[in-house]
């Protein structure tokens, strides 16, 4: 009787604590996920800009969605023996545990108008001036500008010259753009996006030049911005400048960004590449000037012939390995916001492009 009462209460036990897996699995679960999508995302992108640079075809497999089915199943048996021999004959229960998490995820390919919209059409402006409310100047400029009132960042990375015109240009760029990293820092400069419908499908963007009395350093680095874009200052107060895209320059009111696509960002990255003497007959060679290489490179992806030990995410491709070095701090932040730009380069997903749903089971 008493073997009767164990039996019963253990059962009740486990039906009991069964009733509370569900949020320990949320618990477990969902930051397994959460790191494996993570880490998969910045494979993939890492994956993309080598391919590139091989000349190779991109291919971007997003995740839809993603459905954890989980199931538990506990069962119990007894075993007595000896039965007939003795009035206290040995009784043993024996537990059983069966947890399942068969996953089913599905993968779209971008392709299609969402490819168009995310890939080659170029960075509207108003992403760009909110980038500049939280990043630094110096990082989102180079990144992802072709040219700004008409002074260009464009190197041609095909043509194995670089012209003296193109290189003068790329110097000015820099000035501007550490003139107003400057500024940003003095809060001289401010960026500002105001919606001006309630379905916020238009906005005005604007760059706000303040009139706070500035020191001597700092008007220096106001008169040189001025003039390198060809901009005013109002003679009282605060000065506003819109900015629109566009490729020339405007007014002396006006600030032009050419913004690049991300097609275009990918390609640049890919020049940042460490190729391996073996493999430099397949890859796309990189004709940027030294100089300009070592002072203006903020992405820096290295090679190796092994899986490298200090990296903060790496891909094997065509039998090297290719990784973002866990403490360069610089590349791992120009990763994360050309991470960033993808992610608000995307749109909703179309129901109509091909799926692929695949169920994990264990």
């Amino acid at each position: 009787m008493k073997i009767r009462i164990y039996i019963y209460s253990f059962i009740i036990a486990l039906l009991t604590s069964c009733g509370s897996m569900g949020p320990k699995s949320i618990r477990a679960g969902r930051m397994e996920y959460n790191l494996a999508l993570g880490q998969s995302d910045s494979e993939q992108l890492l994956l993309n800009i080598v391919k590139m640079r091989f000349l190779d075809r991109a291919v971007f497999l997003n995740v839809t969605s993603m459905t954890s089915n989980l199931s538990f199943q506990s069962e119990i048996s007894t075993t007595t023996t000896g039965i007939f021999d003795s009035v206290a004959f040995p009784t043993s229960a024996n537990p059983s545990f069966t947890w399942k998490d068969n996953p089913t995820i599905t993968y779209e390919e971008l392709t299609g108008v969402e490819y168009v919209t995310q890939m080659l059409s170029p960075i509207p402006v108003d992403t760009i001036v909110l980038l500049l409310q939280s990043w630094p100047a110096s990082m989102v400029l180079p990144l992802a500008l072709n040219e700004i009132n008409d002074v260009n960042n464009d190197w041609n990375p095909i043509n194995p010259t670089i012209s003296s015109t193109a290189s003068v240009q790329h110097k000015k760029f820099n000035e501007i753009t550490e003139a107003i990293q400057f500024l940003d820092a003095q809060r001289t400069l401010e960026w500002s996006v105001i919606r001006t419908d309630a379905e916020n499908t238009h906005a005005i963007e604007t760059a706000i030049l303040l009139n706070n009395h500035p020191g001597d350093k700092t008007e220096k680095t106001i008169a040189l911005l001025l003039s390198s874009l060809g901009l005013a200052k109002s003679k009282e107060g605060n000065t506003k400048f819109s900015i629109e895209y566009g490729l020339e320059a405007k007014d002396d009111s006006t600030l032009v960004l050419g913004t690049r696509s991300m097609q275009d960002i990918l390609t640049y990255a890919s020049l940042d590449i460490d190729i391996p003497s073996e493999l430099a007959d397949q890859a796309l060679i990189n004709t940027h000037p030294k100089d300009a290489e070592v002072e203006d490179k903020l992405l820096h992806i290295r090679t190796s012939l092994y899986r490298p030990r200090n990296a903060s995410v790496a891909v094997e491709y065509h039998g090297a390995w290719f990784y973002v070095q866990a403490d360069d701090l610089q590349s791992k932040a120009t990763f994360l916001l050309i991470q960033m730009l993808m992610g608000m380069q995307s749109g909703a997903s179309s129901s109509g492009a091909p799926v692929l749903t695949i169920p994990i089971s264990s």
